[in-house]
Parts: C-alpha cells; structure tokens; sequence
C-alpha cells in the first residue's frame, strides 16, 4: 500500500491552504468579558507582531515555550494526525455517549465547547459540524487563519496563550478538548484547576497525548541510535527523546503528559477520572486479523510514517537553537526517512486519552 495524500474531506476534515498573502481575516468575539490574552488578528497588520520567520519556517511570537512551526507544512502534518485519531477511534471524541449527552440541545442555554491548542482547527470544525447548535471556539497560539474562510457560523478560532489564564471563559464551557499540548505548558496542575474553572458542573474535560517514548514491535522502550547507529535502533526514537528533553530544560511540563490520569484523579473537582491507551504502528508494517483490521492498521501506519518524518523537520529549528551540531541533526532527519520508508525498525507510538467530568466543587483560590 503505497503513501497517500490527505487534504481533508472527512468527519469534518478540511484542506488548509498554506497561502495567507494578502488575506484580512478578522474572528469575532463572543458575548463573554473581554480579555487581554485574546487578539482578534488581521494578517497584513498584525503578521509581523503574532508570528516569526526562525530558519525558513513560520512560528508564533508569543510563546517560546511552544516552539513547532506555525505554517503550511506543519499544518498538514496536523491533519494527518488528526485523521489517524480519526480512524483509531472512529469518531471525534471518546466517552461517545457522555459527550452526546452533555452537548445535547436544551431550551435557553448555548452549548459551548472549547478546543485548546485548535491548531488548524479540524477537530473544531469537525464538532461545529456535528453539534450545530453549539459554539464552538478554537485557541491556538497561531491558529491557521488561512482556513477561516471555511468554517461553519458556529465556528471561529482565536489567537489566545491559555498560559495567561482563560478567565473570559470562567464557567462557560460544556466541553474543552486539548489534543498534543503539552509542549506548550508551563504547569499542568495550574492548567488542570483553570480548565475546571472554565467548566460548568457536569462539564467534561477531554485531552489526548502522545507518548514522545517510542516503543519496538513486542511494546517495549525503542532502542535508540548513537554514533552510526546499529541495527535494530532507531533515529526516530532518539530525536523524539532529545526532543523531550529540551523541551523540559526550556521549561515546559511536558513529561507530566504521562501523568495527566493521575493529576486530573489529584484535582478536586473532577470526578468520573479515565484514561484510554492506543497503540499506532509507525509505518504500515503491523497485521490485521481481518481485511477491514488490516486496512485500518496500513492507513494509521502511513499517516503515523508521514506525520512523524514531517514532525523531524519540524524540530530541526528547535534543535538548532538549543545547540545541537546540525550534522547530527541532519542524522536524525536522514535516518528518520531511512528507517521509516524501510520499515527497518517497527515500532509504535502510545497515544493516551484522558477525561473527566466537572463536579459541584466551587474553585478555592490561592
């Protein structure tokens, strides 16, 4: 089964045009308090003070702890990752049924629901679409504004630091979803509290991590490669380590991502605490017990491959800032492709969801 091309079109997938050049987009405020850490943005004003050109590639100029590329092609590895939860879980979200009912329709009160971390906003666009009675609010440090010209009326996206506070969303909020954030967080046990207070009782958090510790084919820690590099080790797993831990020394929470069950169970006002574990091949190289098993396997396979060779790229800005040679940053992204187009070394990446429901608990404020 040979890579494909994703550009949208499912589930309320859409394209995302990497083209902002002469495009004036404003998003709309809601009828909620006004706050400084929201910036209605206009591209030919406002480009220069909300993004920067770092090495070629586009980022945001707001937060240094959250140092991925904000462009067309880190759009589009977005979207493959979005499409692979897709087709892991089958839907949007997971506690399918809980979700529904909190989301639906009741007389005189507007369903909200707020993704943090929007990015190119297809999970926003994909629940505008399915709870059309909903508002539906996209935050992102550089949300993708070029696709703003496609969503639903129900929909709009922000550019907004959650690191600042959400105290213009304080109980407000039927659902927050956060998908691969914590790069960009400084302190998850704050983060977790504001998130609660953004909450209405009977709310329900939903967050989903990917665990930057590759695993081998039997589930086990991924050798990783040093000098040459031998057979059976991997470049991927060891610039996905590198990686972590720059990011930890630059200040983010980022490890805690493995602990999120743990501190949401800590908090006291989340009940109904769960944690849901999946395992993607990175590469079509794992078996299905079934045509249908082994259709979706090779499709998560390839679009983990695409996602993570990209995600490489991504990283060489960071890696170069932090003081890395750039021929051994060239190695990880040479032998990523190698191992990764070969299927040389089989390996899986664990993706954690965790979720929670608001209790009555008021917030104790420190």
């Amino acid at each position: 089964m040979s890579d494909f091309s994703f550009s949208g079109g499912s589930a309320g997938d859409f394209h995302a045009d990497a083209s902002e050049s002469g495009v004036d987009r404003e998003s709309v405020y809601s009828g909620l308090t006004e706050a400084p850490s929201i910036y209605s943005f206009n591209s030919s004003r406002d480009g220069l003070a909300l993004l920067r050109l770092i090495q070629g590639r586009t980022f945001n100029a707001q937060n240094d702890l959250y140092y991925l590329p904000a462009d067309g092609t880190e759009f589009a590895r977005q979207e493959k990752t979005h499409f692979a939860q897709l087709v892991c879980l089958g839907r949007l979200y997971v506690e399918h049924e809980q979700v529904q009912r909190i989301l639906s329709p009741v007389d005189n009160a507007q369903k909200r629901i707020l993704d943090l971390g929007t990015g190119v906003g297809n999970w926003a666009v994909g629940m505008a679409h399915e709870f059309p009675h909903a508002e539906v609010i996209g935050i992102d440090l550089a949300p993708n504004t070029a696709s703003s010209g496609v969503l639903p009326p129900n929909c709009r996206l922000e550019f907004d630091d959650f690191n600042l506070g959400l105290h213009h969303y304080y109980n407000s909020c039927d659902i927050i979803h956060c998908r691969i954030i914590a790069i960009g967080v400084k302190d998850f046990k704050w983060f977790i509290t504001e998130v609660a207070k953004c909450l209405k009782p009977g709310g329900m958090l939903l967050m989903v991590e990917g665990d930057h510790n590759l695993l081998n084919s039997k589930k086990e820690m991924q050798e990783l490669a040093y000098g040459s590099g031998a057979p059976g080790q991997s470049w991927l797993a060891r610039a996905m380590f590198e990686a972590s831990i720059t990011m930890q020394k630059r200040g983010s929470d980022v490890d805690a991502r493995l602990r999120l069950y743990e501190l949401i169970s800590a908090s006291p006002y989340f009940e109904n605490v769960g944690e849901r574990i999946h395992f993607i091949p990175v590469g079509p190289w794992e078996k299905g017990s079934t045509p249908d098993e082994q259709q979706q396997k090779q499709i998560l396979g390839i679009l983990e491959r695409q996602s993570m060779i990209d995600l490489v790229q991504s990283l060489k800005p960071l890696f170069i800032h932090e003081g890395y040679a750039t021929e051994l940053v060239e190695q990880f992204i040479k032998g990523t492709e190698k191992e990764l187009n070969e299927l040389t070394v089989q390996m899986y990446i664990k993706w954690l969801y965790f979720f929670g429901t608001r209790n009555s608990a008021g917030i104790m404020e420190t």
